[in-house]
């Protein structure tokens, strides 16, 4: 059975059970296909066999095929109704796939069926409360909470809804309780950061910012033996790949690469693999490893922008700033609209003096990417050298959020620009808000060069 789609068995007159999927079979890599047709032709065989569809639905989410084994695990679900687990997988299913009411709803039955299983309760009550039905998923973590006070994820969910509430000393309580219980749980942080944010504790917010940036992907393991079993039958050179995405974003960068490695063995022409390794070895400072890992995915496709622009950033970082701007240089070739690319090569053109060529990509980069802050500020930078200061001004204008620690350094470049301007008054107004928020983030090289221009303004009146 090698064709394309391979056609399924209904085996079953009850109206209302979905069929066994037709799998395009002949478009996934030899390492996932195999597992995934010995579980359909087992399924095709005994197509009442609750086990041999809700099995068949297991392998294919287990390779991110979730459109298929929603069907194989609602057909397990119609075939067996006493079974919790086909519920269970179909609710976490249809979560992948953006449909809440249907995800709700099959969580709901696995919990008639198991009313204690934990992971199904945190599912659902996280469930409730993104499709706005707050009132019923705040209960939930509340009988969550009561048989499970350790329980991280149900204080997460409760301080994100009182966050939402306005009850901000209430989210304080519960995100700082999931932290406690979760040490490495980054978005409890980060929710944590923005709650002291909002009360004015910029110093605690900073800090939780800070354990964020650490552990960006941390979260509770609940034990969930109904997940063990599916994720252990996941493989493949795509889930080594997501793996080692995932590593590499939580910054364990060793262990991504040994994954990107893995997914390469299972799949040599796996070009991202390659793109993702340039960067990963480029961190870690192996440049031999990044550089075998370019000239592979030159080999295989020599027109990849991303390929170019990876192998760029390792080459800048390590001082070798002509060949890095040869290598940007061919990825906005490659891809004019490639934000990042452009604004680096234009970084190397300012920094070489060629300020109409570098002002050209910081345009493009701009266009790609209006929100792009450093593109803004560096041709600010630029037109304000180019006595051209009612644009550099509209420029500069454009990065003052976030209010992070770039901030201060873009209001007080702003101020500079009305300075030069001739607006005193506006050069005043930001200059004082550069100082204000750079004594806040305890920056005080940049406070003593406010202060000299503050100084300077209020005795000339700014001439």
């Amino acid at each position: 059975m090698s064709s394309l789609l391979l056609a399924a068995v209904l085996g079953t007159s009850a109206p209302n059970l979905p069929p066994l999927p037709r799998l395009p079979l002949d478009t996934y890599e030899s390492s996932v296909r195999a597992p995934i047709e010995e579980a359909l032709r087992a399924a095709q065989a005994q197509p009442r066999d609750a086990e041999r569809s809700g099995r068949l639905g297991m392998v294919l989410y287990a390779n991110e095929q979730y459109e298929f084994a929603a069907a194989c695990f609602e057909r397990a679900a119609g075939l067996a109704p006493s079974e919790a687990r086909w519920p269970y997988f179909l609710g976490r299913t249809q979560s992948n796939l953006a449909t809440e009411d249907r995800g709700i709803a099959a969580l709901r039955t696995t919990l008639r069926l198991q009313s204690d299983y934990l992971p199904a309760q945190v599912l659902l009550a996280k469930a409730l409360a993104e499709a706005g039905q707050t009132a019923e998923g705040r209960q939930l973590y509340e009988t969550i909470l009561r048989a499970h006070p350790d329980a991280a994820e149900a204080h997460y969910g409760l301080g994100k809804l009182d966050g939402v509430a306005g009850r901000g000393d209430a989210a304080i309580e519960h995100l700082r309780r999931a932290c406690e219980l979760w040490p490495s749980f980054g978005a409890a942080h980060f929710a944590l950061a923005r709650a002291y944010r909002d009360r004015g504790e910029a110093d605690k917010a900073q800090a939780e910012l800070e354990l964020y940036e650490k552990d960006k992907l941390g979260w509770p393991a609940v034990p969930d033996p109904f997940m063990s079993a599916l994720t252990a039958l996941k493989g493949g050179a795509a889930a080594r790949l997501d793996k080692g995405v995932q590593l590499a974003e939580a910054g364990q960068l060793q262990a991504a690469a040994e994954e990107h490695e893995a997914a390469l063995v299972a799949d040599p022409k796996l070009l991202l693999a390659h793109v993702n390794l340039i960067r990963i070895y480029g961190t870690l400072g192996r440049s031999d490893k990044a550089e075998e890992h370019y000239r592979a995915g030159l080999a295989l496709d020599p027109n990849l922008a991303e390929l170019h622009y990876n192998h760029g950033v390792v080459l800048l970082n390590e001082g070798r700033s002509a060949e890095a701007a040869e290598a940007f240089s061919r990825a906005v070739e490659l891809k004019p609209t490639y934000a990042d690319a452009q604004n680096n090569y234009a970084y190397l053109l300012m920094s070489s003096g060629k300020l109409d060529e570098a002002a050209e990509h910081y345009r493009a980069a701009i266009a790609a990417r209006p929100d792009l802050r450093a593109a803004h500020f560096n041709l600010g930078r630029i037109l304000v050298n180019q006595g051209r200061l009612a644009e550099a001004i509209e420029q500069l204008g454009q990065t003052l959020e976030p209010d992070d620690e770039e901030a201060p350094r873009c209001t007080y470049a702003l101020g500079a620009a009305y300075a030069r301007a001739g607006n005193r008054d506006q050069a005043l107004k930001y200059m004082s808000q550069a100082r204000e928020k750079a004594v806040t983030r305890g920056q005080a090289d940049l406070v003593a060069s406010i202060d000299k221009d503050l100084r300077r303004l209020r005795e000339t009146g700014g001439r």
